[in-house]
């Protein structure tokens, strides 16, 4: 199974470094945008989650949350942002359904816990799908089955 996994960052240095550690996942597939555009690729194509930097010192930036949630509310979201914004980010977490935020400068360590839950919360995602399709109706084998 593919992870589609949308990056939007505009910080190269944070974007190569989640992007390098993604890729050592073989099952997931990063694309690459920046900015209201890279965001807007969730209106053309379905992704398993995004990784969306924010600076909230960038008016900018700090409108894409808002921006996504205005289109897109079932995409898994995490936020990357420097340290000091993650407390000021608390209050949006719940209301625009963050589900984690990974600090700058990236710790390689909490990026791979990021990812490993991410991944794990699919895995689990998939299973529960599995066990919740209908199954056929008709005899059971081994149980009135004739012979």
């Amino acid at each position: 199974m593919t992870l589609e996994i949308l990056l939007v960052e505009s910080d190269p240095l944070v974007r190569d470094h989640i992007k390098v550690g993604l890729q050592q996942f073989p099952e997931c597939s990063v694309t690459v945008a920046s900015g209201y555009s890279g965001v807007n690729e969730l209106r053309d194509r379905r992704f398993d989650c995004v990784f969306l930097g924010i600076d909230l010192r960038n008016k900018e930036s700090a409108g894409l949350l808002a921006h996504l949630r205005g289109f897109d509310s079932n995409t898994e979201v995490i936020v990357v942002t420097a340290a000091r914004n993650v407390k000021d980010m608390a209050a949006d977490k719940g209301r625009f359904d963050v589900h984690t935020f990974l600090r700058t400068p990236i710790d390689p360590a909490e990026l791979f816990r990021c990812i490993g839950r991410f991944r794990e919360r699919h895995a689990n995602a998939g299973e529960q799908q599995a066990d919740s399709t209908p199954r056929p109706k008709g005899k059971r084998a081994g149980k009135g089955a004739s012979r």
